[in-house]
């Protein structure tokens, strides 16, 4: 074989190699792609069981810890107050809750008969665990004989719960890189800057943490009020008849006018017994006095006439 032969079936064979190599380099790579595609599949199969199969599948909506703050307020009457504060401290402490206040109160007040009849009422808070909610209010209802009003309210604490777990991660943070720094501090100067600093993120993780308790609290606690109050008296009717009810008006209407008619004499005696006393005084001036009165009064009339002579 030539030289320019064995040049070309070199140069052929170097070829033939390459293309071998390229060739199994796509074959592998393939191979690798068909495996990731299976594991992917398998892990989103695992991730999402029972999700349905087609281009048209959807993945399902992430569940979030949502916070939200439950307060009601509900007023009853009830046949006995004393009876209905034991059963809702039974129905609070069997939720896993609590009575956090409790007021009873006795009002006293006058039937016009002049004896005065009480009544008690109470006023309630109870704490209950949030998933307990519903089935409180519900037992609730069923103590009273009647419900006069209800008011429920839920707000929202998710996202400032989420804000305030960010503010506190962030103010960790600082905190340990300010005690990194106070470990590497050199003079008195800057160890009293970096605890003053230290000293400012402290407090401000103490109050972050404190409303997050707080509101933890009131997440994990509904708040329900309770007002209790005694059914009204019902009037009983019909048991007196139209005569006796008409008696009864005339004796009130007669004992009126007598208290009129006794007013008017006693105060005509004592406007009398004040008008005895000058008109005594003054028929006195006149026995002693009326003779010469008279003649003074003639004598200015007539000048000339002479005097009376009294006898």
């Amino acid at each position: 074989m030539t030289t320019k032969a064995w040049c070309y079936w070199r140069r052929f064979g170097a070829v033939g190699l390459l293309g071998g190599a390229l060739l199994l380099a796509a074959c592998g790579g393939r191979t690798a792609n068909q495996s990731g595609s299976s594991e992917s599949g398998a892990q989103n199969d695992a991730a999402a069981p029972g999700a349905p199969a087609g281009d048209n599948a959807l993945p399902e909506p992430k569940v979030q810890d949502r916070k939200i703050v439950r307060n009601a307020n509900l007023e009853l009457r009830v046949d006995s107050v004393t009876t209905a504060v034991q059963q809702i401290d039974d129905v609070a402490a069997g939720a896993g809750g609590f009575v956090s206040a409790s007021n009873v109160f006795v009002n006293s007040a006058s039937d016009g008969e002049d004896t005065a009849s009480r009544t008690q009422t109470a006023t309630l808070t109870v704490r209950v665990p949030a998933d307990a909610y519903p089935t409180v209010m519900s037992r609730l209802r069923g103590i009273s004989k009647e419900t006069v009003s209800e008011t429920s309210t839920a707000s929202e604490v998710t996202e400032e719960c989420t804000d305030l777990q960010a503010r506190l991660r962030n103010l960790q943070a600082t905190e340990q890189r300010y005690l990194d720094l106070l470990n590497k501090a050199a003079s008195i100067d800057e160890i009293l800057t970096v605890q003053d600093r230290l000293n400012g993120v402290r407090l401000e993780i103490e109050q972050v943490t404190g409303r997050i308790n707080v509101l933890n609290n009131l997440t994990d606690f509904a708040s329900i009020t309770v007002q209790l109050s005694p059914l009204p008296a019902i009037a009983q009717g019909g048991s007196v008849n139209w005569a006796q009810k008409a008696w009864n008006a005339s004796w009130e209407t007669s004992q009126d006018a007598i208290v009129v008619l006794g007013t008017i004499a006693i105060v005509s005696a004592v406007f009398l017994a004040w008008l005895a006393v000058p008109a005594a005084i003054t028929l006195v001036i006149w026995r002693l006095f009326g003779r010469r009165i008279g003649d003074w009064g003639r004598r200015i009339a007539q000048p000339g006439a002479p005097p009376t002579r009294s006898d």
